[in-house]
């Protein structure tokens, strides 16, 4: 995990805007500058940006590729995240889900055994060896296409809140397996903490 590149963030939306800067940054250079805390679409990597000649709304998307109005400079944990942010997070982590849908289906699709007596789907809230039992046999018989069709085949209840809950958890880093979320935070943790980058939005993306 330490070998791999932190991959980039192309899209981030905003959590937290502010214009006079964080007095109670641990950055020196963002306690009285234009600052704003955002999070990536693809990674939800958590990333601290400068702003310059432009304001931002709370929840606005931004393409980093196409605005040199956000410059990304340092990347953050979840407790470096305003008050603001962490209120904001789950909202926009529910928009990124809504927004991927293909993605997350896919998922429940593909996904596999982590371990041999652990899958991948039972790290998801609520799910235990009985719903991961249909969730197979269902995707045996055919592929799921929805959300919805989740929900109508296998008696889950709010897929996507049940995948925001997931990955909110791998930000706040309570699991030692990342199944979406890019564990930014692995030089932080004591050597006997184990860290398990699973990945799956890069192998659904094709960039495995």
């Amino acid at each position: 995990m330490l070998q791999r590149r932190r991959p980039k963030e192309r899209f981030v939306y905003v959590l937290d805007y502010l214009r006079e800067g964080n007095p109670l940054d641990k950055h020196r250079g963002h306690k009285n500058r234009p600052l704003a805390q955002v999070i990536g679409e693809d990674y939800f990597i958590l990333m601290e940006a400068l702003v310059s000649d432009q304001d931002f709304q709370i929840e606005e998307k931004v393409d980093l590729f196409n605005s040199s109005a956000l410059r990304i400079d340092v990347v953050i944990s979840y407790e470096d995240l305003t008050s603001v942010a962490k209120d904001t997070l789950p909202r926009v982590v529910k928009r990124i889900v809504t927004n991927k849908e293909r993605v997350f289906v896919e998922f429940f699709n593909k996904s596999d055994a982590l371990t041999i007596k652990l899958h991948a789907l039972e790290l998801l809230p609520g799910i235990g060896k009985k719903t991961l039992r249909i969730i197979l046999e269902e995707r045996k018989k055919k592929p799921f296409e929805s959300f919805s069709d989740i929900e109508q085949r296998t008696g889950i209840k709010n897929t996507i809140d049940v995948i925001v809950e997931r990955i909110l958890t791998e930000i706040e880093r309570k699991d030692k397996y990342y199944l979406f979320v890019y564990p930014t935070e692995v030089e932080h943790r004591k050597p006997q903490e184990q860290v398990i980058y699973v990945g799956y939005l890069d192998k659904l993306r094709g960039n495995d």
